[in-house]
């Protein structure tokens, strides 16, 4: 039996936590020790324990922080408690003056918005989220994150043409933002192993049909909630470029076929979508050790069938969108048979 690793769970855990680094004077070393801590405890899912750190930084120094309150706000959404993880960020916004700062809480308020939404099932959380995150916009137009999630919950609300534009202003801010540079340009690391699938429409692909288009392999599974929470992005990515510049193919490592079908039909998936059976490519490209899955990966290959880079799901989804869209935006225009699917 085939053991499954989500190599990823919350996309922005530290959304907020770095509002306002800076903003607040020089603290002690006893309180810098703390919010280190807290914000440790946090990247590794610890939130009580963040929840502590910063609760105890806080009554070290004695004054109001920025910083301090939005690791309490981003412990206690983690947390599920959304009424005091959006009052600490409305103390942020007393405190911060700098616009992305100022942005940074308002999305903290949304993301609370929305989760408590899907606990309760409230059109008036939603619409209270959605304002949020256009405060968000407003204040910074090229915020990835905040994007992402006005798109989560214009989807929330089956409003998908807006969701859809949402979404695609996320991948157009994250290609933007410097920070997804991080090993730009991306070079060849290996050839890809030779491949040769079908997809649900019965259409044959192949590492040789799909050579002098870049290819962006997604391997997801209904199981995997980041893989889900990926998918919007996917579907962007599938359409932004023409077919013959990328080529965004999912593939599908749950063990029952039907489920596979029956997911794909209901959320309208159309662009190429495989079922990899028994796992086979993904195990081909060594994205873990038999008989382990981890997902969500994405594997981006060149035109000339290499591997530019494997994608893990603890790496943003905008510093993935970004540099495939970088790569593929600055490659120059290749002409491309029209007898490949």
């Amino acid at each position: 039996m085939r053991a499954r690793t989500l190599a990823g769970g919350t996309l922005f855990l530290l959304i907020g936590v770095s509002a306002s680094i800076g903003q607040a004077p020089s603290a002690s070393p006893a309180v810098e020790r703390e919010i280190e801590s807290g914000a440790s405890a946090l990247r590794q899912g610890r939130y009580a324990e963040a929840e502590d750190h910063f609760r105890q930084a806080e009554k070290l120094a004695g004054t109001a922080s920025a910083e301090i309150n939005a690791g309490i706000a981003m412990s206690e959404l983690q947390m599920g408690h959304f009424e005091i993880a959006r009052e600490r960020e409305a103390k942020v916004l007393e405190l911060v003056s700098g616009d992305h700062a100022r942005a940074e809480a308002h999305n903290m308020i949304g993301m609370a918005w929305l989760r408590e939404s899907t606990q309760d099932a409230s059109a008036a959380q939603l619409r209270a989220a959605e304002e949020s995150f256009r405060q968000a916009l407003l204040l910074d137009p090229w915020f990835d994150s905040a994007y992402f999630n006005l798109g989560d919950t214009l989807r929330r609300e089956n409003r998908d043409s807006e969701a859809a534009t949402a979404f695609r202003k996320f991948i157009e801010a994250a290609a933007k933002d410097s920070a997804q540079d991080e090993g730009f340009p991306l070079m060849p690391q290996r050839s890809a192993p030779a491949f040769r699938f079908t997809d649900s429409q019965g259409r044959v692909f192949s590492s040789e049909s799909l050579r002098g288009r870049y290819v962006l392999l997604d391997y997801w599974a209904t199981w995997c909630p980041p893989c889900i929470r990926a998918l919007p992005i996917m579907r962007e990515l599938a359409h932004y470029f023409p077919p013959t510049q990328l080529t965004v193919i999912s593939l599908n490592e749950n063990s029952d076929q039907a489920v596979w079908r029956g997911f794909i039909g209901k959320e309208k998936m159309d662009w190429v979508q495989v079922w990899d059976k028994g796992a086979e490519t993904y195990f081909s490209f060594a994205l873990a050790p038999r008989p382990n899955l981890s997902l969500p990966r994405y594997v981006l290959l060149s035109p000339e069938n290499s591997v530019l880079h494997v994608y893990s799901g603890t790496d943003r989804l905008a510093f993935v969108a970004g540099q495939v869209v970088k790569t593929v935006g600055a490659a120059p225009s290749r002409a491309f048979s029209a007898a490949h699917p």
